[in-house]
């Protein structure tokens, strides 16, 4: 008696386009053929509200001025690919770049306002530069 082997199940996520919105077929198809062993249509907001409930994005500094964000799984882990890398400088150079001023209408207050946020952040970073230093200092064999 021979048996015939079930196809394997592969899932896929399709674009569906429809005149009253974006929606996404998402199913599984046999493996090898086209046939549609099982799917829903849903539309895409819904999928990317679902989805990012689960997800955190993290902002993070480095020492040497990028900015870092990657966007954390439910299970806590980094997802791959989901990273973005930026030096503080540029962030900073795109907000007040003139183009940028000129369209956004910003208030000299805003630009103040960063300013003063930009200058309580250099104050930190010399407070850790003169905090390394007195470390460095009180720990040479020289001071003994």
């Amino acid at each position: 008696m021979t048996y015939a082997r079930a196809p394997l199940a592969k899932p896929f996520v399709e674009q569906v386009s429809f005149t009253d919105g974006r929606l996404l077929r998402i199913g599984y198809r046999a493996d090898g053929v086209d046939s549609i062993l099982a799917s829903v249509e849903l539309p895409v907001e819904a999928l990317e509200q679902g989805i990012a409930g689960g997800l955190e994005l993290v902002t993070t500094i480095s020492a040497s001025g990028e900015i870092v964000s990657q966007i954390y799984g439910s299970s806590g882990s980094v997802l791959e690919g989901a990273r973005s890398i930026v030096s503080i400088d540029r962030l900073v150079s795109q907000t007040v770049d003139r183009d940028s001023l000129r369209l956004e209408e910003l208030p000299a207050s805003e630009l103040s306002g960063l300013l003063r946020s930009l200058e309580a952040s250099i104050e930190h970073v010399r407070a850790a530069l003169a905090q390394r230093a007195e470390l460095s200092i009180s720990g040479s064999p020289f001071n003994h």
